[in-house]
């Protein structure tokens, strides 16, 4: 989604009118002055009226109301203090000003809308078709995205948002463009490698060599957005070919393949699989048509065979094969049947009369005219594939009639297994009740959501739309409860909306002042009939009833300022909570809090949401200046005991514990913008000490270890190019080998080795926590291995503060094998920076067992040098060696990876869309 911040943040006409209102200062409204001046009264009274008539309309942002919500307050102060009649010249100015500003906000207001419509929209497309691309379409259509995106954020104007529109729906078309170039760039692709594959000695690796030419030369010209260019120049390729005919042939087979693969491969595997009688015949044609295509190079017939495959898998042969599966094989023994077969066979032949839905009602007549025998195929046919169902259904109903459903199949089975298929006495009297119970699954979703409702909103069960269904369910009524499912739903649905009404409105109930001018009883009296009419069975007539009591002149502004102040609470108190968590500094946190407070106090014991709102943007200024401070604290906490633990001479570290705790002097004032330049600046001199300890910590894990290599393939000393070529080619940036590989979807590096060393630090500190100590070297062991201390430690340290950069793999290379195939390698990556986590984890390495001689299981038993997997395997080798396991084992922790975080990372809000893993900190 666009990323669209508040224009109160970048709006300098509208932020003028909240600042007018800080200006103020004095929360509380003068009383009217007493009797003075006539013609400084008449104006006043003029100017009052004048005021009374302007609404701060609900379509403006958050932002933009509260902002002129509190400038119209701070004018109406103004008219309530001004002394003499002249004051209200500009006075007046002012309330015109507002009317102009308010109505200009508005044409923003739709205009941002259509722009951020325009823009998702946009960004979606791009999402969807990006993977067809190559790297050139791609960085083209990235780029345009992006410029889209910047505009959007620093958009102002209504003819700012209208650029932004049309450059988005610029973008959106391109990408159309590009989606037709990369279908094109996929079918080539993978039919020059067919061709490719034919070929030998050097007419094999010129057309490789020119293949590799012509797709950089196409992408530099999609690069640029000139994809007519592009596809001309993989379209030359066929000059490596006797017959330059045999590029469009192949490439043809590959759209037909590919259309296949879309529109029939799942209908055509179930015919398959299926008991339609000329099945068979067509099962290798797949398989049949690679091969002709890869083999032997003979596109037009391999092409020919995909078609001929997807006509026979027809929409009525499918629904034929899904009825012939309810024929069970024991149907075969009976000659009336194996007749009919045949004769639908003939019908429905491909080759043949090819009549799938005439054979079906032949069969379907047939299958009326041996009710027995179709009773006791049915049984067996519920026996048969019950299995699955029950399985499924068992997971997804409840008792009752998760019970009722055993209940009732294992009557039936135990009838059916002893061959007991009387109509009224055997198994098929089940068969109803049987297939009512596998009815439910049909509504296993719509009843999954009201339970999801009625958790999220307990209030709604004492409605009692859901009772209906349960009564049925719990009287076995099965029909009735799947019918009674989506009425159910349906007014289960509209609670949510009701209930949050109801709430905003008692909430704006008991903030009005007692008889504020007759509107308290009013609005009591619509929350009432409101109740009656949810009761009463139509929850969305009362939301709807109560919404528009609530958009009334009398009420409009107090709501908006409440939903406002909440919208806004939510935000702040989340990133309140998330400063406080790096910052563990209790002046500091003091002051926090208490800035918080005075905003909330507001709301809670005045009930002036508007000012609270306000006071909430006030409060979010103190919040960005705290805690890029507390993340640069954190970090530089981390460092710093990273280099004790690492062994660094004291006398180094003593000069930055005192630039430290001058910082934290700073801090706890607070001043927080001068703690934060102090800890930047102890951090950014301790780089030279980092880097020394990150690289004593890789060169001692990776003794005899596969550890130790994150700084190789992650560290601030990787260049761009080593992070792009392993994830175009698997090769790590520390490779030992031309032929190493280690294959990744994200190629990341850290920015710093204070960045490093600092995770490193914080994750061996929560290990710590939770009573693992990264410096022992022996670990108590004793009784089941299943109950041994812990052998691994995993974290995922979020540091707060941009750590890394990482190139993101999207389209895979292609590959030759049997067939064209997806590679392990990325043709196409997304660059994005700014990540704030890693991941880190520690593992236990037992010691090696020495070079000994021990008296088990004889005396003067040599054993060799060997070294353990794990504290398991250490212990097996050990009793080997000595007959009883060891009460302790010597060994070390070691930091087996760390990398940046790449997964669920929105490069464009810079912020992560995944939940929170379970083992992060802080």
């Amino acid at each position: 989604m666009a990323n669209t911040p508040d224009p109160l943040a970048n709006n300098p006409a509208v932020r003028q009118w909240a600042e007018r209102f800080y200006a103020v200062k004095a929360w509380a409204m003068p009383d009217l002055p007493g009797g003075g001046d006539e013609a400084a009264e008449q104006r006043r009274a003029a100017a009052l009226a004048a005021l009374g008539k302007i609404a701060i309309p609900a379509a403006l942002s958050s932002g933009a109301r509260r902002s002129l919500a509190g400038g119209r307050k701070a004018l109406k102060k103004e008219i309530l203090s001004a002394g003499a009649a002249e004051a209200f010249d500009k006075i007046d100015n002012d309330i015109k000003e507002l009317e102009t500003r308010i109505a200009a906000q508005l044409g923003v207001a739709a205009a941002r809308a259509k722009a951020q419509a325009a823009l998702a929209a946009a960004e979606d497309r791009f999402k969807a078709v990006r993977d067809s691309l190559d790297q050139g379409a791609f960085t083209h259509l990235e780029g345009l995205i992006k410029a889209a995106q910047k505009a959007m954020a620093a958009a102002v104007s209504a003819s700012d948002f209208e650029a932004v529109e049309a450059a988005a729906k610029d973008a959106a078309a391109k990408a159309e463009d590009a989606n037709t170039y990369g279908r094109f760039f996929d079918s080539w692709t993978r039919g020059t490698l067919a061709l490719i594959a034919a070929m030998n000695g050097g007419a094999k690796d010129a057309a490789e060599a020119d293949r590799s030419a012509r797709m950089k030369t196409a992408a530099g010209h999609s690069k640029a957005g000139d994809f007519g260019a592009a596809k001309a120049a993989l379209e030359g390729w066929k000059a490596n070919l006797g017959d330059g005919g045999d590029l469009d042939k192949a490439l043809s087979f590959d759209a037909k393949l590919a259309e296949y693969m879309a529109t029939a491969h799942d209908r055509c595997e179930f015919i398959l699989a299926s008991a339609v009688p000329d099945a068979g015949s067509y099962r290798n044609h797949l398989k049949n048509a690679k091969k002709k295509a890869y083999k032997e190079q003979k596109f037009t017939e391999a092409e020919a065979l995909v078609q001929e495959l997807m006509n026979y898998s027809s929409k009525d042969r499918g629904a034929l094969a899904r009825y012939m599966r309810s024929f069970d094989g024991s149907l075969r023994a009976d000659k009336g049947f194996r007749d009919a077969l045949a004769a639908a066979d003939t019908k429905q032949e491909f080759k043949g009369a090819n009549n799938p839905s005439g054979a079906m009602a032949d069969l379907k007549a047939w299958e009326k005219a041996n009710k027995a025998l179709m009773r006791k195929s049915l049984s067996k046919q519920i026996v048969k594939a019950l299995a699955k169902k029950y399985e499924a259904l068992s997971k997804v109903l409840a008792d009752p009639e998760l019970s009722d459903l055993k209940d009732t199949w294992d009557r039936h089975k135990a009838l059916a297994d002893a061959d007991n298929f009387d109509k009224d006495a055997g198994a098929p009297q089940y068969h109803a009740k049987l297939d009512q119970l596998f009815k439910l699954e049909k509504v296993v979703d719509e009843r999954r959501e009201m339970a999801l409702i009625l958790q999220r909103y307990p209030a709604a069960a004492a409605y009692g739309f859901q009772n209906p269904v349960a009564d049925a369910l719990t009287a076995q009524k099965y029909p009735e409860a799947v019918a009674a499912v989506p009425g159910a739903l349906a007014l289960l649905r509209a609670m949510p909306a009701y209930l949050d009404t109801r709430q905003a409105a008692q909430d704006l109930l008991a903030a009005l002042p007692g008889g504020a001018g007759g509107l308290t009883g009013p609005l009591d009296a619509a929350i009432k009939a409101a109740e009656a009419t949810a009761r009463g069975g139509d929850p969305a007539k009362a939301a709807a009833d109560l919404q528009a009591v609530l958009d009334g002149t009398d009420y409009l502004d107090l709501v908006l300022a409440m939903a406002d102040y909440r919208a806004k609470l939510a935000r702040v108190e989340k990133e309140h909570a998330r400063t406080k968590a790096y910052l563990k500094l209790p002046e500091a946190e003091a002051a926090l809090d208490a800035s918080l407070k005075t905003a909330m106090d507001r709301a809670d014991n005045d009930r002036e949401y508007g000012d609270a709102f306000l006071m909430l943007d006030a409060h979010q200024k103190l919040l960005a200046e705290a805690k890029p401070m507390a993340t640069a604290r954190y970090q530089v906490q981390g460092i710093l005991k990273a280099l004790k633990r690492a062994g660094a001479s004291q006398d180094d570290l003593d000069a930055f514990e005192v630039k430290v705790s001058a910082a934290e002097a700073e801090a706890k004032i607070p001043d927080f913008a001068k703690a934060k330049a102090a800890f930047d600046q102890v951090r950014k001199e301790l780089e030279k000490l980092s880097a020394e300890a990150a690289e004593a910590y890789e060169m001692v894990d990776g003794v005899d270890s596969n550890a130790g290599h994150s700084l190789d393939r992650h560290g601030p000393g990787v260049s761009d190019e080593d992070l792009i070529i392993r994830l175009k080619t698997g090769k790590p940036p520390n490779a030992h080998s031309d032929d190493e590989r280690s294959y990744t979807g994200a190629s990341s590096k850290f920015h710093s080795p204070q960045d490093w060393l600092a995770g490193r630090e914080l994750a061996a500190q929560a290990a710590l926590a939770k009573g693992i100590d990264i410096g022992e070297k022996e670990m108590d062991v004793s009784g089941d291995p299943l109950t041994w201390p812990e052998e691994n430690a995993d974290f995922t340290v979020e540091h707060g503060r941009p750590i890394d950069k990482a190139y993101i793999g999207h389209k895979k290379h292609v590959r030759m094998d049997e067939e064209p195939v997806p590679d392990k390698t990325y043709e196409t990556f997304e660059e994005v920076e700014g990540l704030t986590r890693a991941y880190v984890n520690f593992i236990w390495e037992p010691e090696k067992l020495p070079d000994e001689t021990t008296d088990h299981p004889n005396p003067g038993t040599h054993h060799a040098e060997e070294k353990a997997q794990d504290n398991a395997d250490y212990v097996e080798k050990y009793k080997t060696r000595h007959g009883a396991a060891p009460a302790k084992i010597p060994g070390r922790w070691v930091m087996m990876q760390q990398y940046p975080v790449a997964d669920g990372w929105d490069n464009e809000t810079k912020t992560y869309t995944s939940g929170n893993p379970d083992n992060m900190i802080p």
